[in-house]
């Protein structure tokens, strides 16, 4: 397939995925990011992650935050992405969600004068996505953040993508660059990687 067709297939999928989305109320996108940390705190290797990568939910994104302060009770350090350029974030350490405020798109933010911290210190990433499918590849949004993340992260770091049960499709189309994640959850399944 070439990069022109992979594109539209993208962003064909991106639209399909927001399409379909149901109107979540706030009451419905709590229930179903409980149901997520349930599922996701018992996979292995996350109660004890001792350094975690989040994100601040969008409305159309699964909310981490019951896995941070679950996390974050067990003395995990928990960092957040900033953007800082087309397609650069900047990583830094957050002691206290109250300090993100809005930056790009509005989506919450670190400060930047926050403590930096590096791809690879990372036991655990939290990360969002337009869509998943079954052997854990992941859509983005369209920025290329996560796709430029993702491969500087450890061999040992759990990447786990979170997701409502309608961001999910069979399969998503992958190129070279694309990273396959450890699992992807959602409040009714924890899909892992075939093989």
């Amino acid at each position: 397939m070439s990069d022109h067709a992979e594109s539209r297939c993208k962003a064909d999928c991106r639209a399909n995925v927001r399409a379909g989305r149901p109107a979540l109320t706030g009451e419905a996108r709590t229930t179903a990011s409980l149901a997520v940390a349930g599922r996701a705190l018992a996979l292995p290797g996350v109660m004890g992650a001792r350094t975690v990568l989040a994100y601040a939910a969008t409305a159309e994104e699964l909310d981490p935050a019951p896995i941070v302060a679950a996390l974050r009770a067990r003395g995990a350090r928990i960092a957040y992405p900033r953007v800082c350029g087309p397609g650069a974030l900047a990583l830094h350490w957050c002691d206290d969600e109250s300090v993100l405020t809005p930056g790009y798109c509005g989506i919450a933010e670190p400060p930047s004068e926050a403590p930096e911290a590096t791809a690879d210190e990372f036991d655990l990433v939290l990360v969002p996505g337009a869509a998943f499918d079954e052997a854990c590849g992941r859509l983005g949004m369209g920025g290329g953040f996560y796709d430029r993340l993702l491969p500087l992260l450890s061999r040992e770091a759990l990447a786990i993508g979170l997701a409502y049960d309608h961001q999910m499709v069979a399969a998503l189309p992958m190129e070279a660059h694309d990273v396959p994640l450890g699992a992807v959850v959602t409040p009714t399944r924890t899909i892992l990687p075939r093989g």
